[in-house]
Order: C-alpha cells, then structure tokens, then sequence
C-alpha cells in the first residue's frame, strides 16, 4: 500500500471475536476512513524495531457501518488509532463503549513523498 500527503486512506475493520480467522476479508463489518494530513503522515512514516509499535490516536476519522448489526457504533462513543509495527505494517483498532473491539487486518505500506520537485526533460 502507498501513502501520500492529502489523500484518503480506508481500512476495513472486523469485529475481534472467536470467528474472525474465518472472516471474508472482502466483507468487513465497518471501514474506517481518514484523510493522511501532514501529521498524520509523518507519524506514519516510522518503522519500528521488530520489539517496537507505535500508536497512532486518531483526531479525525470517518466510519462507514456495512454490518447492520453494528449501526448503533455510529451513535456511540468510540476511539480509533492507527498501529504501526516493524515492516512497516499499518493496521487499525477502533473500540466503543460497549467493549467491542474491531480491527484491521495488517497490511505492508510505503508512504511516498511529493518534495515539488519536477523531473525536466530534455
């Protein structure tokens, strides 16, 4: 996956219970998006030692309930963070207040960089 500055970035999010090793990865019961501002971005561009994370909180962010089951997630308070581990290796956790816990599944990433710098042709 490539990150850059400005642009939207949508993980889809699984409830963390006894089934999910047998969940469809192309059927999430929620997806959570967030724009990669400046901050954002360089937080991510961390790789962690392989003992390491790093714990991205989460200011702003979209959710996106597809599991109707979960509609009420919208009205509740909830908290999502980014978790960075060496690789570098971006997943996403997102908890509420009734305890429930869904997440992402990991996923390899490289953030690029756009330093304004224009290749002249000859």
């Amino acid at each position: 996956m490539e990150l850059s500055q400005d642009t939207p970035l949508s993980l889809p999010l699984f409830l963390l219970n006894d089934e999910i090793e047998s969940r469809d990865i192309e059927a999430p019961d929620v997806v959570l998006n967030v724009v990669l501002d400046e901050a954002l971005l360089a937080n991510l561009c961390q790789n962690p030692n392989t003992e390491q994370s790093v714990s991205i909180t989460l200011e702003q962010y979209q959710l996106e309930v597809l599991t109707p089951a979960f509609s009420g997630l919208l009205e509740s308070s909830h908290q999502a963070q980014l978790l960075l581990n060496h690789g570098p290796v971006l997943s996403a956790v997102l908890s509420n207040d009734a305890e429930q816990m869904f997440i992402s599944p990991p996923m390899e990433m490289m953030p690029t960089f756009d330093l304004g710098e224009e290749v002249e042709e000859e």
